[in-house]
């Protein structure tokens, strides 16, 4: 096993454990998070046991994904950040089609500062000013998306988008490219899949927060570039 494939199942293996030794607090988010009412909603409240199982697979998948795309190295700590992060998010996007500020907005700090001290590891400044630009160009793009068709994006994907941006800048443009194409193209194959087995009709709002996270991840974590 090269030493590449090795620390990419070190990075996915510290992901996962992360993600489920998260799980008890992530799903007590889950509760809070959306409702504008709570005041302390950092503390999170009891919840259901649906939202429990669903926040442990999706904090564990995201952490594993991150993991690997990170490998044993100085970014590690970045991804676990956006699988902890995204593990919540995926689950309120699914149960209420809202992708809140009060997670988006410290993760994109969280982004800043850890990508921030990788690059200062690593000494390479150059990947940090590409993950900066990449982060713009997503956002850029995304935004322009939501003027021409307000009801399919909303500010929360174009938030999410621009954050996601910078994660895949940090390995390369064509990253950006292609892990938001995966986005698209998994939210495209999932609402096919929908209407096929007649779950969801042409005026149905699908949730695009958890593939707009998943694909990035999968192309990273998987090198799905040519």
């Amino acid at each position: 096993m090269s030493a590449t494939a090795a620390g990419a199942l070190v990075g996915a293996a510290v992901g996962l454990a992360a993600g489920l030794a998260a799980t008890p607090y992530l799903a007590r988010l889950v509760v809070t998070v959306p409702d504008n009412a709570a005041g302390r909603w950092w503390l999170g409240a009891s919840p259901p046991r649906s939202v429990l199982v669903a926040t442990a697979a999706a904090a564990a998948g995201l952490g594993a994904l991150g993991g690997a795309a990170a490998g044993w190295s100085a970014v590690l700590p970045a991804f676990l950040a956006l699988a902890l992060a995204g593990g919540p998010l995926i689950v309120i996007d699914v149960r209420v089609h809202r992708l809140p500020d009060r997670l988006v907005r410290p993760l994109f700090v969280a982004e800043a500062l850890l990508l921030t001290l990788a690059a200062a590891v690593h000494s390479d400044w150059a990947r940090l000013l590409r993950a900066a630009e990449g982060a713009a160009a997503v956002y850029a793009a995304l935004f322009l998306l939501v003027l021409a068709s307000p009801r399919s994006f909303g500010m929360g994907d174009v938030r999410l988008g621009g954050l996601l941006g910078g994660y895949l800048g940090w390995f390369g443009w064509i990253q950006v490219y292609y892990g938001i194409f995966a986005g698209f193209l998994l939210g495209a194959l999932i609402a096919v899949v929908l209407l096929a087995s007649r779950r969801a009709s042409m005026k149905t709002a699908v949730p695009f927060g958890p593939m707009l996270i998943v694909g990035p991840l999968v192309v990273m974590a998987f090198d799905l570039v040519p």
